[in-house]
């Protein structure tokens, strides 16, 4: 008995002193007709994301698109609730294969700084064959959202 509550005193000193530890949350990407819900989603390392409404969609990242070291992901045609982890920070672009020349590009943002990749990402934008204007679209809207966070 007072073995437990010793280790329970010092358990609440512990999270006193160094703070709780926080939890990976689960965030859900949804496929429109031809956009991802949201855009431009924040996460933190360690975050899932799961991708729902996938009838007709796949989600896959763009080569050149990720952080360094991350992993780059391709999911089948209509698989539900397909989930990732983000371990790595920075921007991670993906799109729908099928309707990506119709805008159908997203970003998540992981970290809380300014992106170290944003640069990489621009610079291979030209490497992108088919909806680099979707690709850049998104890209603008994710500097966007990066500075109305930053302003907050």
């Amino acid at each position: 008995m007072r073995l437990g509550y010793l280790f329970g005193i010092l358990t609440i000193l512990g999270f006193t002193i160094m703070g709780s530890p926080t939890m990976a949350q689960q965030l859900r990407v949804k496929a429109g007709v031809t956009q991802w819900r949201p855009l431009v989603l924040f996460a933190q390392p360690g975050d899932t994301v799961t991708f729902v409404g996938m009838v007709g969609h796949d989600t896959v990242s763009i080569e050149g698109m990720i952080p360094d070291g991350a992993q780059s992901w391709t999911s089948k045609l209509g698989e539900e609730a397909f989930t990732i982890t983000l371990e790595h920070q920075g921007v991670y672009i993906y799109k729908c294969t099928p309707h990506m020349s119709s805008g159908m590009v997203g970003s998540i943002v992981v970290g809380d700084g300014d992106p170290e990749n944003l640069a990489t990402i621009e610079s291979s934008l030209k490497d992108v064959k088919i909806g680099r204007n979707m690709v850049n679209r998104t890209l603008k809207k994710t500097k966007k959202a990066l500075a109305v966070r930053a302003s907050h």
